[in-house]
Order: C-alpha cells, then structure tokens, then sequence
C-alpha cells in the first residue's frame, strides 16, 4: 500500500500484490511443529480429548519442526540481520562480579542506563 493506504499499481493500472502463495506457505512452515502438553489429572475437562490442554503452553517438537529457512516479503529470509548464537562470544551474558536484577518489561526501567533512543529506534536489534 501506499502511505495513503490506497493500493500500489502496476505499470499497467493492476494491484501490485503484496505476497504469493509461496509467501503463505513460506509462513506456514515457520509454525510447524507446535504440539500441546496431555491433559492435566488436577484441571476438570468437559471434553472427552486427552490432548485438550489449553492450561500449558505450546512446546515444540523438534522432529516435527521444519528445520529449513522461511523467506520474508523483502526479499530476504526471517531472522536475517541477527547475530546467530555461534556467532556470539562464548557466555556473553555472563560478567565476573556483575549483578542481575530483574528490571521488569519497561524498555527504560529507572535502573537502566541505555540511551533512550534505544527503546524508540526499530533499526536496533534486542537479544532476548
């Protein structure tokens, strides 16, 4: 769409479309292997499905997880422009004599020294 909201056209006056079936199923692959825990002996169930557990998260089943990239709609793959873990130093998050608190969800918690543009720049990437 244009910034107007009004659709982007072709050279020839048709809707530029803005992702393909191949998109879609790009996407769809990225939620396969979600599998849901069994059914809990202390939540009461009205439904006869031993795997109807809405209580717990999802959890992921590596065997059933497609293992291959998925592209995104620029172009590109998702998760591209991020460190890969590999590529990390070795126990980054750790520091000899620092001190964790936790600081809650807020980006600028009172205790945090970054830069406020920090929590309002969508160009910089959070590791979390």
């Amino acid at each position: 769409l244009n910034q107007d909201g009004t659709p982007k056209l072709d050279a020839n006056g048709k809707q530029i479309e803005v992702y393909s079936n191949e998109d879609i199923m790009s996407f769809a692959r990225a939620w396969t292997g979600f599998r849901k825990y069994q059914d809990r002996g202390n939540i009461e169930n009205e439904q006869a499905c031993s795997t109807c557990n809405r209580q717990d998260p999802m959890f992921i089943d590596k065997d059933r997880r497609d293992v291959f990239p998925k592209s995104d709609l620029l172009g590109g793959y998702i998760g591209d422009r991020y460190p890969l873990c590999v590529d990390l130093p070795d126990k980054m998050f750790l520091r000899k004599g620092a001190k964790y608190r936790f600081l809650g969800s807020n980006p600028l918690p009172e205790l945090m020294e970054d830069n406020d543009k920090f929590a309002t720049d969508p160009t910089i990437k959070r590791m979390i």
